[in-house]
């Protein structure tokens, strides 16, 4: 039997722009919650933002949670990909539509560098629709390398493309 893993946060970045995009978000922050060795601990608001890169298509939304977890990093990854899976993610063109994509954006104060994981997401200081919701979970913290988010955020000004539309995703324990 192997020991039980600390728990450690973890930030994620959730995204829809196919078919009921709400929807998609909010099945995917519940079977991230129903996850046993991970919980949801807070969702940001909803935002609705302009598609980067990749092929012309609708707009997304949006949104990041803070997770406590007990899977690794590597773990944590194969969890993301079996919610994107399970709300029928099909990976066809790179950055293409999707029904869900689940990114891990920090995982505490972590630094990997794998072929197929990388923590900090690769790409999180090019992208204010990661930062921003990312800010609203993540309250006072920094990158690996000690700068904070909300610098990393201030880079990118003037911030366009990101319009909050509320806070449409409960959190899965609201009703308890």
């Amino acid at each position: 039997m192997s020991p039980v893993r600390r728990e450690a946060f973890a930030f994620l970045g959730l995204g829809s722009n196919l078919g009921d995009r709400l929807g998609y978000l909010q099945r995917g922050v519940d079977a991230l919650h129903a996850d046993r060795l991970t919980r949801v601990d807070a969702v940001s608001s909803v935002y609705e933002t302009d598609p980067v890169g990749g092929p012309e298509q609708d707009p997304f939304c949006n949104l990041a949670v803070r997770v406590a977890t007990r899977r690794s990093p590597r773990q944590l990854l194969a969890l993301c990909h079996a919610v994107e899976e399970g709300q029928g993610r099909e990976r066809t063109q790179r950055w293409g539509p999707r029904t869900l994509d689940v990114d891990i954006l920090l995982y505490a104060d972590r630094t990997v560098r794998r072929r197929a994981l990388e923590i900090p997401h690769p790409r999180l200081e090019e992208r204010a629709f990661a930062l921003v919701p990312l800010i609203e979970v993540a309250p006072g913290q920094r990158l690996p390398d000690g700068r904070s988010l909300p610098a990393a955020l201030a880079r990118l000004a003037p911030i366009e493309g990101v319009r909050a539309i509320g806070a449409q995703i409960r959190h899965p324990e609201a009703d308890a």
